[in-house]
């Protein structure tokens, strides 16, 4: 089972009303990415797609990934009330009720059935650490997803003790500036990466998908430190 290292709930990395606006400024090309990643399911997945999104917080991909194809059938799946909360009122407010559920809790809680044509996993297992719980995650994952099956990763990735990872960060930092976020609120986020995230090397992320079940792995996006893989279930697990 996956084990969760950080409550959203009772402490936040960041405040969850506060979580749209800053994501957007911290993470290098985000609407650009899940653009990315939704013309990659809509590529390889049927007309009426029925997906699995693991961590899907205030609701990013539910509603962008819906509201782009009227036939799909989505799955949020999130441990914190707070953040599906958020997510729900958008769901409810763009009238996607009746094609977009919530699920409060993690992927291995879920039943076994039914298996679903495509996930993403996005901003997720960096914030597990590779003790087993990462694999665990991926394992859940692909267990509920059909033979061939289209899946989306983004992670923090790269070693942290590395001069690269260590020379990334400062780039990273002046990119904040450049967003206009604030002095305390860039040392508040580079404490979280600190503290609260695991990130790993590129080739370890491509093993632990491999063991969990999946091939086809190719990069498709990078924003500095962070990276999106794509991937297929493994037919022969």
């Amino acid at each position: 089972m996956e084990k969760q290292t950080v409550d959203f709930d009772a402490n936040p990395p960041v405040a969850t009303t506060e979580y749209d606006d800053r994501v957007r400024m911290a993470i290098p090309g985000y609407e650009a990415m899940h653009t990315m990643a939704l013309s990659f399911l809509k590529s390889n997945s049927p007309e009426a797609a029925n997906l699995l999104i693991v961590g899907a917080g205030t609701g990013m991909e539910l509603v962008k990934f819906s509201k782009s194809n009227p036939h799909w059938q989505l799955l949020g799946v999130d441990p914190s009330s707070n953040m599906l909360a958020i997510a729900q009122q958008k769901i409810t407010q763009d009238d996607l009720s009746n094609r977009v559920k919530l699920f409060q809790g993690y992927t291995h809680d879920l039943p076994d059935t039914p298996l679903y044509d495509g996930a993403t996993c996005i901003l997720v297992m960096h914030f597990l650490p590779d003790d087993g719980s990462k694999l665990a995650l991926l394992q859940s994952i692909a267990q509920r997803l059909r033979s061939s099956a289209s899946f989306i990763l983004v992670d923090i990735f790269g070693e942290k003790s590395s001069h690269e990872f260590e020379k990334m960060a400062a780039i990273v930092e002046h990119f904040w500036e450049e967003m206009g976020i604030p002095p305390e609120q860039r040392k508040e986020i580079l404490e979280s990466v600190n503290n609260r995230v695991y990130p790993i090397a590129e080739s370890r992320i491509v093993e632990l998908l491999q063991q969990a079940g999946f091939d086809n792995i190719i990069r498709f996006y990078t924003g500095f430190w962070i990276g999106g893989w794509v991937a297929a279930k493994n037919s022969t697990y």
